[in-house]
């Protein structure tokens, strides 16, 4: 059920707020109504007071980000037959941006909350044409991560990245540590729609030695160090409302980061359920991000609102 406008007001959010999305889960099914006092926030094991709790009324920014490379083209037609009805799981206040990638990122259609124009840019996308050679997947969600901070507001948003693509590409120089900063700089969470026979990259040999500038990208470990999910689909259009929803119906909760943070530091973060909810849903699983990387002006103000107490 959707919040109301007098359950969650407006919320300014400030450079010492960390925002935390949340997805619980039983088996394959959300749960859904569960209220502030039913989670626990810890951070490096400490656990933090909850400042802001938001659930499905909280607006969306997502980026579907498209690989137009020749395997995946195909599939990319048949999501843009239905991309009007898929959309009407999204509210009027959801902004949503179309981002095509194959050797290079490129925006197709920037934030908009026209269900018209999104389609048509779906449209679009299914008929580009790859620029050069090979497929940079690390890079394409590093440009969409960079393009969701360069747009964030300052009132509460809900930030994610949809990706559509077959898994297969290379590095090139853009590691994974480097995509997950970018993806906990901008708060995004990360999902994917796997197309294709083979979704998984291939294992590397025993006791080969891996060059980390030329690995393997692959979507699966990073999703889910953001709390996100990729699913396997042969026929992803019909996935493509059920994500849609999902990634709508999480949870958002947001902290205060605590003094004495070092700069750059990386912090691990784990969102529970409360003990009374817990014997509600014994079976739940909480899906969130791991962590994310202090920034400066961050740690300088959280230390000074700490002295200033």
């Amino acid at each position: 059920m959707a919040d109301t406008p007098a359950q969650t007001p407006i919320y300014h959010a400030s450079v010492t707020d960390v925002q935390v999305d949340a997805e619980v889960v039983d088996g394959q099914r959300q749960i859904n109504g569960l209220a502030q006092q039913d989670f626990v926030i810890l951070d490096e094991n400490k656990p933090r007071q909850i400042v802001y709790f938001g659930h499905s009324s909280v607006p969306l920014e997502l980026v579907l980000l498209l690989d137009v490379s020749g395997s995946v083209q195909k599939y990319l037609k048949d999501i843009a037959a239905i991309a009007t009805s898929a959309l009407r799981k999204l509210t009027p206040q959801d902004q949503v941006a179309v981002m095509v990638f194959s050797r290079d990122t490129w925006i197709e259609q920037s934030l908009t909350s026209d269900p018209a124009e999104i389609a048509q840019a779906i449209e679009q996308a299914a008929h580009e044409q790859p620029f050069g050679s090979g497929t940079r997947i690390n890079a394409a969600v590093q440009s969409a991560a960079k393009f969701l901070e360069r747009n964030r507001q300052a009132t509460m948003q809900r930030r994610a990245i949809l990706i559509v693509t077959d898994n297969d590409g290379m590095s090139y120089g853009v590691r994974h540590d480097d995509v997950l900063r970018d993806l906990y700089t901008a708060d995004a969470l990360l999902d994917a729609i796997v197309v294709g026979r083979h979704p998984h990259p291939p294992a590397a040999r025993p006791g080969a030695v891996i060059n980390s500038d030329f690995a393997f990208d692959d979507v699966y470990p990073l999703a889910a160090a953001t709390g996100g999910q990729a699913i396997a689909a042969s026929k992803p259009e019909r996935k493509l409302a059920e994500v849609l929803e999902r990634i709508r119906d999480r949870y958002s909760l947001v902290y205060h980061a605590p003094s004495g943070a070092q700069p750059g530091a990386y912090r691990h973060i784990r969102v529970e359920l409360s003990e009374a909810a817990r014997q509600k849903h014994p079976h739940a699983e909480v899906h969130a991000r791991d962590g994310y990387y202090v920034n400066r002006e961050e740690a300088k103000n959280a230390n000074e609102q700490q002295r200033s107490r």
